[in-house]
């Protein structure tokens, strides 16, 4: 059985440290090495640059060559719109625990110059159920973001946590799940073969924050806790949760409006995670403020002023019949660019304290 994360003591709290993630950061630092020597740096991306690690759990697509290639994480996102999730750039985290790891190549700061005051992007294929923006087939995930705070271009520093709606107590929902790899023994899932990550072997654990069953592990719909005919969103903080839309689409309905529009001005645009549906001009998906993260031990504000890495990890526990388990999936992560005219400020910023719902 793989060793649990570590709980160790900084100076901003508690945080788990894995082995895997540890060998990850020793893998960046031959890969930094190696782009130190490359020649003069590269004009800075909005997307995300680079795989740390990714490190699924085990589920129904993890062998699937569609979907476990982590690259599909890197770079924008491809939207399949509001009534179907695109499932060509893609890269699936697996069951409970499952995560990806991303870097930026530069730090993404804590800007009000930004739209609605939002900093960050997560773009999944989550997609709204025949239409309903309050009924989505979405699969929670955890995002958690660390600020390269000793310089060294490794994840070695503090994880913060974005809360969320869901998360008010954030340690007492670590959980852990253990596996296995021989679908013949009962004693822990999974149950096919097929489902084992490739690498994986023996037994062994995955831990995460877990969402509340209700409203995330009820069904196949995720469905807005506010009420069938809300117009305040009441799931915002996590991946893979709102439709990412297709290049172009500026209202939202499934059609081009702006042929040559780019990835660059169209998927960098927040949309409002607060109100339901997707804002006019908005690429979609799960944005978030970096103000909102906090030391998930203590629950105090992180107070970070950017960060460099992004963890998304698979939240939710369930296997819900013929569909498989609940698996969210990443296409891609961004930053939020300031523009000219742009609606900035802090006027969509909520307090840690009221965000419960």
């Amino acid at each position: 059985m793989r060793s649990p994360p570590t709980l160790v003591v900084q100076a901003s709290g508690l945080h788990a440290v894995s082995p895997c993630r540890l060998e990850a950061c020793a893998t960046t630092a031959c890969m930094l090495a190696a782009s130190a020597l490359a020649g003069p740096a590269l004009a800075q991306s909005h997307f995300g640059a680079r795989v740390l690690d990714h490190r699924p759990a085990p589920g129904q697509f993890v062998q699937d060559p569609a979907f476990n290639d982590p690259g599909a994480a890197l770079g924008p996102p491809i939207g399949g719109g509001t009534l179907d999730g695109d499932e060509t750039k893609a890269v699936s985290l697996g069951g409970f625990g499952g995560s990806i790891t991303i870097a930026f190549d530069h730090t993404v700061r804590d800007d009000p110059r930004h739209g609605l005051g939002l900093d960050a992007i997560v773009f999944g294929n989550a997609f709204w159920l025949n239409g309903d923006p309050n009924r989505r087939w979405g699969e929670g995930a955890t995002v958690e973001i660390s600020l390269d705070a000793n310089g060294n271009g490794l994840a070695d520093d503090p994880w913060y946590l974005i809360p969320g709606s869901h998360l008010a107590q954030p340690a007492a929902r670590w959980q852990a799940q253990t596996w296995d790899d021989d679908a013949n023994d009962a004693t822990y899932p999974p149950a096919y073969p097929w489902w084992v990550p490739p690498g994986e072997s023996g037994v062994w654990q995955t831990w995460a924050f877990r969402l509340p069953s209700d409203p995330f592990e009820l069904g196949v719909s995720l469905d807005n806790p506010n009420g069938q005919f809300a117009e305040v969103e009441g799931v915002w903080g996590y991946a893979d949760c709102s439709p990412t839309l297709v290049l172009g689409d500026l209202d939202g309905d499934n059609l081009i409006d702006d042929g040559a529009m780019t990835p660059e001005r169209f998927y960098t645009v927040p949309d409002d995670p607060f109100a339901v549906g997707v804002d006019p001009g908005s690429g979609g998906g799960d944005a978030f403020d970096i103000a909102w993260a906090i030391d998930p031990a203590t629950g105090a504000p992180a107070g970070l002023p950017g960060f460099d890495f992004i963890r998304i990890t698979n939240a939710t526990n369930v296997v819900l019949g013929p569909f498989g388990e609940k698996s969210a999936e990443v296409c891609g992560v961004a930053e939020v660019v300031a523009r000219p005219g742009a609606l900035g400020g802090e006027v969509r910023r909520t307090p840690v304290e009221v965000r419960r719902p």
